[in-house]
């Protein structure tokens, strides 16, 4: 009886093992703040594309009433007629209108908003404006908060049509890959996240700018919730793989060539900045994506939040010292 109450004991130890380790993976691959109402917010959507390029005349009156923050910089009529004829304008509306669900767009940056507004008191906006911008890789999405009774997003929705959207042709391939729908929560979340984390000016030093884009990166997977962590990156599945598999040899480099505390703006382009790939002087520098000091900020950032459980969000983005959170991150890839 004794040998089977060991094998018992034995089979339970593993259950409970294997039950912590999923829970444990479980942990590592979501948000590690949750919301507890994800409800939709009610906003007034509008389509300036559509009432530019889609109708037989140029709603003037409509415009002034409506889509007024349009006019604000560009109030004259005679340039909005001229934008109508714009053919690389209406070929982008055309593609727009072909392969976006505007409803489905609306309903997600709806409980990305509404996430915002529980975890860090954002605003969330009343008007949300789509257009088409024209291409703008900068500012895909804008968040302006004006004061309560204007709060407004604009989307501009040609921003999102694929990487391999001939009107993409003139921009390099590391950048089309993030022209893409699965995209656009991403992009509307770091705008509604723009003007809330603040980078440290005091700390010009690698660490200083990974602990800010960590610190959006994982506040960026909290208002988005769903998304799989290679797409609130900005990498493919392939390339995030890869930093996974090679963490503890990119780690070793950061520390090995004291790079962390580097204020060289050069090392800072090569390691944060967008690019086809990470130059850190390594043998396999090639097949390092681009932004690798932003997945490591990212690692480092989401170990200190898991050591310090307590914390909420707003708390999280509120720590301005970047030396305490690499001391107190303990991140040991």
């Amino acid at each position: 009886m004794k040998g089977v109450h060991q094998i018992y004991l034995f089979a339970a130890t593993v259950v409970l093992a294997l039950f912590f380790l999923i829970q444990r993976n479980d942990r590592s691959q979501g948000s590690l703040f949750e919301v507890t109402n994800n409800d939709e917010i009610s906003w007034t959507v509008n389509n300036f594309g559509e009432v530019l390029f889609g109708r037989d005349s140029l709603p003037w009156k409509e415009m002034q009433d409506i889509y007024w923050p349009f006019l604000e910089t560009q109030p004259n009529r005679f340039f909005w007629a001229n934008e109508r004829k714009n053919q690389v304008l209406i070929d982008h509306y055309t593609n727009v209108k072909n392969l976006c669900n505007l409803e489905k767009i609306a309903r997600d940056l709806g409980h990305i908003s509404a996430n915002a507004n529980e975890l860090l008191g954002i605003l969330p906006p009343n008007q949300l404006f789509f257009y088409i911008s024209g291409i703008d890789l900068e500012h895909p999405c804008l968040y302006f908060q004006g004061g309560k009774d204007s709060v407004v997003a604009f989307i501009g929705l040609d921003n999102f049509l694929g990487s391999t959207y001939p009107g993409y042709n003139a921009i390099p391939s590391y950048q089309r890959t993030l022209l893409t729908q699965s995209q656009l929560d991403v992009r509307y979340a770091n705008a509604l996240l723009e003007n809330h984390i603040i980078q440290n000016f005091n700390d010009p030093t690698l660490l200083g700018e990974m602990i800010y884009h960590g610190k959006r990166l994982v506040a960026t997977e909290a208002l988005i919730q769903k998304s799989p962590i290679h797409e609130v990156l900005g990498y493919s599945k392939a390339e995030y793989d890869f930093l996974e598999r090679n963490e503890r040899q990119i780690w070793e480099v950061f520390v090995r060539e004291n790079l962390l505390f580097s204020s060289d703006m050069i090392i800072r382009q090569r390691l944060v900045q967008p690019a086809p790939f990470s130059k850190m002087g390594t043998a396999m520098d090639m097949e390092i994506p681009g932004r690798v000091a932003q997945f490591i900020g990212y690692k480092m950032i989401r170990s200190f939040a898991e050591n310090h459980s307590y914390l909420t969000l707003e708390q999280l983005l509120n720590i301005r010292d970047a030396q305490r959170i690499l001391r107190d991150a303990q991140y040991k890839p």
